[in-house]
């Protein structure tokens, strides 16, 4: 109320169209703008909302605490300023029983009303931390001792590579936060599966490997950052007055930039990049005097920047394509051993939990888009009733949100046409 939006904030809180990705810096007003999207939905005057029809996701419980609290106060404010709108001070009372939680309520809410699909009990306990983390230490720790037992060649190499010392902690670690980060993927087993298959490339070039394209994507990123960068440098060098620069520093930063957009017209994969390496950075000539000391300062200061990133390129691609294939062959039947393992503790967890009748975060993630996606990814039948009673899916720090949390979000939509998102990616975790 009497607060004035810029232009693109204002589009944000109005339209309606379609899904919105709000995407802003810390301090932008973000959440502000949430909030009065909500209030505009309330208190269109063709078509109003209730409040209780919105689902509204946010990171913490803390920072649920917190939107509800002020989504409430924006609501007593205008009830206050409208004594006789009796919709208003009904929307007042709706926003206590409105679900404004974070993702893992609203998965167990869905488990709750649903818990006969799975086979579970609706009155299970959601584990906290520190009893999850009990569990999973005990878990992996038979799932070792049993390995150590087997002994078999792989689980030797993986022992051997870990470098386990006097105990096995380097390689509990490794398996738990291998599990861990499992999670995030919508279906971990097949994700497995397919990262223990991709173990053993087929291809004779390094480029054709999972790692080996996201290595020559960055390079080839940062060469052309610094082409675009050394020849907007030369471009500058080439102004009037500072002929004395140019003809001290140029050449030098022209034959670094031509070697750049040559590296960059490479096309032989692995080998054909690496051998357009390293970069030359000839010396600059020798500038007394300079007519611009800032602006002379200035181009030895990113020549430095680009050279140093430029030297840490080279380092990433030092290894020939052959000598990379050949390392990764011989790694994977220890990598291929780590996945079965992080397998075998995935499954020995999720039984200990449900013998315990608990769940941890992710379970309620994985057993809700059980219930809320099929095996192609597409929205079930139950997905479709629950859509039915959000008028629209607010998430606040969407930044934070995972894979799965993303499907879960897209399968209770009406075909991810009633979205609306907003974050910080620079806040990223």
């Amino acid at each position: 109320m009497g607060i004035k939006f810029t232009a693109d904030q204002s589009a944000a809180i109005h339209d309606r169209s379609r899904s919105v990705l709000v995407s802003a810096a810390a301090g932008s007003g973000k959440t502000r703008v949430l909030t009065e999207r909500l209030m505009a939905y309330v208190t269109d005057e063709n078509d109003p909302r209730d409040i209780d029809s919105f689902l509204v996701i946010t990171y913490t419980r803390a920072a649920a605490a917190e939107l509800r609290g002020r989504i409430l106060s924006e609501l007593m404010a205008r009830s206050a300023a409208q004594p006789e709108n009796r919709r208003l001070r009904r929307q007042a009372n709706l926003c206590y029983r409105a679900q404004i939680g974070t993702i893992h309520s609203f998965c167990t809410q869905v488990l709750r009303e649903n818990a006969h699909s799975l086979g579970l009990s609706p009155d299970f306990r959601v584990l906290d931390g520190d009893m999850a983390e009990t569990i999973a230490a005990r878990c992996c720790e038979q799932v070792l001792e049993e390995a150590y037992d087997e002994m078999d060649e792989p689980f030797r190499a993986l022992v051997d590579t870990v470098g386990a010392g006097r105990d096995d902690s380097r390689l509990a670690n490794m398996v738990l936060t291998l599990h861990e980060k499992m999670q995030s993927h919508p279906d971990p087993e097949k994700w497995a599966r397919g990262q223990s298959a991709a173990l053993f490339p087929e291809s004779a070039d390094a480029a054709d490997t999972v790692w080996g394209a996201y290595l020559l994507e960055k390079g080839r990123s940062a060469a052309a950052y610094w082409a675009d960068e050394l020849e907007r440098l030369i471009a500058d060098m080439a102004m009037p007055g500072f002929e004395k620069i140019q003809k001290a520093y140029s050449p030098s930063v022209e034959d670094t930039a031509l070697a750049l957009r040559d590296l960059l017209r490479s096309d032989g994969g692995w080998d054909g990049f690496r051998a357009k390496l390293p970069v030359p950075f000839p010396r600059l000539g020798a500038l007394r005097g300079s007519p611009d000391e800032a602006f002379s300062e200035n181009v030895k200061a990113r020549r430095e920047a680009c050279k140093k990133a430029m030297e840490k390129l080279a380092k990433q691609f030092a290894a020939p394509s052959a000598e990379l294939l050949r390392a990764q062959r011989a790694m994977a039947p220890a990598m291929r051993r780590l996945l079965e393992l992080t397998l075998r503790f995935s499954e020995r967890f999720s039984a200990e939990k449900r013998r315990r009748g608990g769940l941890d975060f992710s379970d309620l993630e994985h057993l809700a888009l059980k219930l809320l996606t099929d095996a192609d990814g597409n929205p079930t039948e139950l997905a479709g009733r629950i859509s039915e009673r959000y008028t629209e899916i607010m998430v606040d720090e969407y930044q934070d949100v995972n894979a799965v949390q993303d499907t879960l979000f897209r399968a209770v939509s009406r075909g991810g046409h009633n979205l609306f998102m907003v974050g910080d990616v620079k806040q990223s975790i």
